[in-house]
C-alpha cells in the first residue's frame, strides 16, 4: 500500500500511484508543512526556484518581491491572471497534457490524476492552510487551497509524462520546493514574482 493511500485518499488513487515518480511526487508534495515561514523574507533559494520556474516558460529576468503579512489580502485582491506572464504560459499547458498522454496511451491515467490529486491535496492541505491563513479572511484560505491544488495536480501531471521526449524536466519542483520551504508563490506582476 502507498503512503497516499495510508494517508487517507481512496481506492481509486491506486491507478495514479502505479507511477512509482507521480507517487513519490505527491508523498513529497501532502507531506508539506504548509506556510511554516509565512512573513519571512530573502530566502535566496526561494529566489532562485521562483526564477528558474519563470525561466523555463520563457519568462526572463523577473526580480522577486517579498510580501509582508499585511500586504497578502490586498495583493490577492489585485491580481489579475490575465496579467500574469506566468499565467499565460501556463494556461495552455493542460491541453498539453491531453494530447501528449493521449498520444502516449495514458489519457485515463491523467484523467485520474485529475481527480485525485487536487482531492488529495485539498485534504492535506486545506486544515493548515486555514490554521495560518484564518486572520487573512476566507478568500485568502480559498485562494491559497486552490492554488496549492493547482500547483499539485499540474505537477503530478507532468510527472506521469516526465519519461517521454520534451518533457524530462518537471518545472513544477521549483514550485514545491518553494513551498516545502514554507513560502507561497502567488505569480508574477509588473515583471516580479510576488511570493510571501
Amino acid at each position: 500500500m502507498s503512503t497516499v493511500s495510508e494517508k487517507g485518499t481512496n481506492q481509486t488513487a491506486t491507478t495514479m500511484t502505479e507511477n512509482a515518480a507521480v507517487r513519490r511526487l505527491l508523498d513529497r508534495f501532502i507531506n508539506i508543512d504548509w506556510l511554516s515561514s509565512l512573513g519571512q523574507q530573502g530566502d535566496e533559494q526561494v529566489e532562485q526556484s521562483l526564477r528558474q520556474f519563470a525561466d523555463f516558460f520563457g519568462v526572463h529576468h523577473v526580480g522577486v518581491k517579498w510580501l509582508a503579512e499585511q500586504e497578502l489580502r490586498s495583493s490577492i485582491e489585485a491580481i489579475r491572471l490575465e496579467e500574469d506572464s506566468i499565467w499565460q504560459a501556463l494556461r495552455h499547458v493542460p491541453d498539453q497534457f491531453k494530447r501528449q498522454a493521449e498520444q502516449a496511451g495514458r489519457l485515463e491515467a491523467l484523467l485520474v490524476l485529475a481527480d485525485e490529486v487536487p482531492a488529495a491535496v485539498f485534504q492535506h492541505s486545506f486544515d493548515p492552510l486555514f490554521a495560518v491563513l484564518r486572520p487573512y479572511g476566507d478568500n485568502v484560505v480559498t485562494t491559497a487551497v486552490g492554488y496549492m491544488m493547482y500547483i499539485g495536480g499540474m505537477a503530478c501531471a507532468w510527472e506521469l509524462l516526465s519519461d517521454l521526449e520534451g518533457w524530462e524536466t518537471n518545472p513544477f519542483h521549483f514550485l514545491i520546493a518553494v513551498l516545502e520551504r514554507g513560502h507561497w508563490p502567488l505569480g508574477v506582476v509588473n515583471g516580479q514574482f510576488v511570493v510571501i
